[in-house]
């Protein structure tokens, strides 16, 4: 990062089953906002216009934070498909090596959160996605969230931090609570 001279931004990747992934890269965006660093969001399957306005996602961008979104849900909800979801991936992948190659520099922080699944879902492939790291600028902190992160991925990683599920509400009928889940 650019406040520690000569450091290489490292490769965190947050996977499991268990709930807490997007939170921990949300909490890592508002700690380097804290530290006067520059921070950047970008996510997979967390909904569209009507949706992404709201919570988490308002919250950062009235802390400036640059937020964008690509593929509007998961196919298995069933408003995207497969080939939607392959599009919406391939636009997403295209954008962040134009962004390495443009402006990744003027950032000190990335969050790809819910890239795992798209990984793993096989949206993007997974020689592709990890070349493309190898242009990503050398102190750029990177975090990929989400289930599944591929073992390839794991192994590049200098950081990895398995979620598990213990127990969650959700198994007794809770539904999600805004401001909480979302």
């Amino acid at each position: 990062m650019k406040d520690s001279k000569g450091s290489q931004g490292k490769l965190l990747v947050l996977t499991g089953k268990g709930k807490g992934k997007t939170t921990s890269a949300i909490g890592q965006i508002v700690r380097a906002k804290g530290h006067g660093l520059a921070p950047k969001l970008i996510s997979f399957f967390k909904g569209n216009d009507e949706r992404f306005p709201r919570g988490t996602f308002t919250g950062l961008r009235e802390l400036s934070v640059p937020v964008g979104n690509y593929v509007r849900d998961h196919p298995d909800f069933g408003r995207t498909d497969n080939e939607e979801a392959r599009t919406e991936c391939k636009k997403a992948l295209s954008y962040l090596a134009e962004f390495f190659r443009k402006d990744g520099e003027e950032y000190d922080l990335l969050v790809l959160d819910e890239v795992n699944v798209a990984l793993d879902c096989g949206f993007i492939r997974e020689e592709e996605f990890l070349g493309l790291l190898e242009s990503k600028p050398a102190e750029l902190e990177l975090v990929c969230t989400g289930r599944g992160a591929p073992e390839t991925l794991i192994e590049e990683a200098d950081l990895v931090s398995r979620i598990e599920n213990v127990k969650h509400f959700y198994d007794d009928g809770t539904v999600q609570r805004a401001g909480y889940e979302y």
